[in-house]
Order: structure tokens, then C-alpha cells, then sequence
């Protein structure tokens, strides 16, 4: 991860800080007395100690989501250690001052002694502060916040790697760009091992800063690209996982998906259906409703075809039935309507409840009894059907 490649080049830089003070200890400078030049030496170490420790908080903490358990708080709990090294340096620098006033420059001591102490006070004061610091830093309420914050930053980095590894897959761009920082990173390691292994003081630390640079390069590489081609963290992973579960419910699949109720209604409202206008069966929610609807089906079939009178519809596809059979008698007959032939008259029917009601047949030929309130149209009418029997 590049969190934690960086927080090696945050080390690195401070052991090279740390290892220049180391140097200017053993070194002889004209002037200063040893205590002043430990004192210098001391503040320089002390302050790359402070980088180191910072480094090291990073590496341990954000470096390492999503080992740590809190990243966060172990980062900003290494605080309270850069503040002591610091506090160090203060000190060391007091003893600067104070070595001020021996050797050639001995006539300042009654200056630089009282203020070299006064200094050194401060330091310490620092250091504790800084003790202090971290131990608050790490257990109570700010443990409790850094921990519950980390627990949001740690998903969410890893949803945004693994979106930019999609996206880099998705383009085309992620392996080539992590081939060419693989490339450029690898050269600055090998470059800063190679001053490394030279083992003179100070420059070998600052190749342990390029080496460490060489590392942070050639881990960005992996923010755009996953080599083993299998992201950990599928950014629209929810999203396909609702869309999985709507699918699943209405394809018959496993009912546990997040609408499995509505699904399964679904799946029992549609087989009630083909149930019921297929095989009939009563297990589904809308069995009374399919039972009627095959029934409806079942009747109009049956009247227009085998003429059945089982369906709830029997007396209308009863009377259907008969108006089409005698429809079709009267275009197969058509010579029989000619010359008479009451069987094949298209109008048989009519004609016949026409004669129920006027009490027979003779009404329509004008005999029928006066009493029939609905002679004269009873009459009217018949004339007029007899009429169109004679034209044809």
C-alpha cells in the first residue's frame, strides 16, 4: 500500500537526519567545546527521531488498513512520541548553550550557563507533555473517536482503491501505468540501495531516503491496477447484489433476497394464473379468480364447440351456439330459404319468438285473436317478416 511505503520514507528520512547528528558528535569542530558539540549533535538526532517516530506512526497505523485496528488512532497516538523527541532537542539544545560558555569562549558563561539551564528545563517540560500526549492520545474518548472513525476511513479507502482499479482496468490505463511506475520506482530503489551499501556516514542515509522513495513510486502503481485481476472490494458490489436478489426472486431463485416477500407473491400471483388456465389448481392466492376465469374459458369453448352446458356461461353459449349453427344452416341451405323451407330460414328463430308472443303462428297471418294487446304490432310485424320471406 502506498500509505505504508510512505510512511517508510518518513522513517528513512528521519534515520538519515538522525545519523547526521550522530556524525557532527564524532566530528571535531574548532570553537565549540564537547558539550556544545554533543549538545548540537543531540538537538539534530533528536529532531530526525521525531521524523522517525512520525514515519513509524504512519506505517503502523494508516500504512496498515486493514490489518490495524485502529489505524487512526495508532497514527495520531505516535504524536504524543514526536513531541517528547522533540522535547529531546529542546534539551540538547540547552546543553549548547551552556557548553557556550567553556573553552575560548568561557567569558559567556555567566550568561549562556543560566540560559543553557533554562532551556534544558523547557525541554524537559516538553518531553513530559509530550508523555502525556500520547498516553491520552491512545486510551479514552480519543481512542474512542479515532476508533470510530477508523471504521469508516477503512472501507471507504478500500472501496476507493478498488474503484480506481476498476477504472484503470475498465480504460485500459491501469497495467501500463504500474509497469511505468514499477519502472521508475524500481530504478530509484536499486539507485538508493546502491549509496546504501557505500557505508559512508551521511550519504548512506540519504539513500535510504531515495530507496524509500523508490518504493512509494512503485507502489502507486497499485492504485490504478490489481494484479491478481480479482478486486477485494466490488465498489457497485451492493447494487449488483439488490439487482442479483430481484432476479433470483422472479426466476424462481433462492428466496432470500432483499424482496423475497414481494417476489414470492409475484411468482404466486403469476402461477395462479397459468395454474388456473392451465391445470386448474386451487394452492395459488388467486385460485378463485383462475377457477372463474378457467370456467369462463371452459364455457364459451365448450358452448362454441362440444356444447357442454357445465360452464357458468351454459344458457350464453348455449344461445351463441345456436344462433351460429342456424346461421350456418341458413348459408348452407340457401335453395331450402327459397322455396320456403322453414329449417333453413335465417330468421327461424325470430320469426319463432315473434309467434310465441302473438300466441302462434297465426297471428302473423293476420288469424290470430283480437284479445292479444300486441296485435297490431304482433301483426305489423309479422307482415314484415313474411315479407322478407317472400323476397327470398
Amino acid at each position: 500500500m502506498a500509505w505504508l511505503q510512505a510512511g517508510g520514507l518518513v522513517t528513512s528520512t528521519g534515520n538519515a537526519v538522525s545519523d547526521l547528528g550522530t556524525q557532527i558528535k564524532n566530528s571535531n569542530l574548532p570553537i565549540l567545546s564537547t558539550q556544545s558539540k554533543d549538545g548540537l549533535g543531540g538537538v539534530v538526532g533528536s529532531l530526525g527521531a521525531a521524523v522517525s517516530t512520525l514515519g513509524n506512526g504512519v506505517q503502523d497505523g494508516l500504512g496498515n488498513i486493514p490489518n490495524a485496528t485502529n489505524p487512526l488512532g495508532t497514527t495520531v497516538a505516535s504524536t504524543g512520541g514526536v513531541v517528547s523527541q522533540v522535547g529531546n532537542a529542546v534539551t540538547n539544545a540547552g546543553a549548547l548553550v551552556s557548553g557556550l560558555g567553556s573553552g575560548p569562549l568561557s567569558p559567556l558563561a555567566a550568561v549562556t550557563t543560566p540560559v543553557g539551564s533554562l532551556v534544558s528545563q523547557v525541554g524537559a517540560a516538553v518531553n513530559g507533555a509530550g508523555t502525556q500526549l500520547g498516553t491520552a492520545l491512545s486510551t479514552g474518548p480519543v481512542e474512542q473517536l479515532t476508533g470510530g472513525v477508523s471504521k469508516l476511513i477503512v472501507p471507504l479507502t478500500s472501496q476507493l482503491t478498488s474503484t480506481t482499479q476498476t477504472l484503470g482496468a475498465a480504460s485500459g490505463l491501469g497495467a501500463p501505468v504500474n509497469n511505468l511506475l514499477a519502472t521508475l520506482g524500481g530504478g530509484l530503489a536499486t539507485a538508493g540501495n546502491t549509496i546504501k551499501q557505500t557505508n559512508t556516514p551521511v550519504v548512506s542515509g540519504v539513500g535510504g531516503i531515495v530507496a524509500g522513495a523508490g518504493g512509494t513510486v512503485a507502489a502507486l502503481g497499485g492504485v490504478v491496477y490489481n494484479p491478481s485481476g480479482t478486486g477485494s472490494g466490488n465498489p457497485l458490489a451492493p447494487v449488483t447484489s439488490l439487482l442479483g436478489g430481484l432476479t433470483g426472486g422472479l426466476t424462481g431463485g433462492s428466496a432470500s433476497g432483499p424482496l423475497a416477500p414481494v417476489t414470492s407473491l409475484v411468482s404466486g400471483l403469476t402461477g395462479g394464473l397459468t395454474g388456473g388456465l392451465g391445470s386448474g389448481s386451487a394452492s395459488s392466492p388467486l385460485a378463485p379468480v383462475t377457477s372463474l376465469v378457467s370456467g369462463l374459458t371452459g364455457g364459451l369453448t365448450g358452448g362454441l364447440g362440444s356444447g357442454s352446458a357445465s360452464g357458468p356461461l351454459a344458457p350464453v353459449t348455449g344461445l351463441v351456439s345456436s344462433v351460429v349453427s342456424t346461421v350456418a344452416g341458413a348459408a348452407g341451405g340457401a335453395s331450402g330459404g327459397a322455396t320456403g323451407g322453414g329449417a333453413g330460414n335465417a330468421l327461424a328463430p325470430v320469426t319463432g319468438i315473434v309467434a310465441g308472443i302473438t300466441g302462434g303462428n297465426g297471428a302473423s297471418n293476420g288469424s290470430g285473436s283480437g284479445n292479444n294487446a300486441l296485435a297490431p304490432v304482433t301483426g305489423l310485424v309479422g307482415s314484415l317478416l313474411g315479407g322478407l320471406g317472400g323476397k327470398r
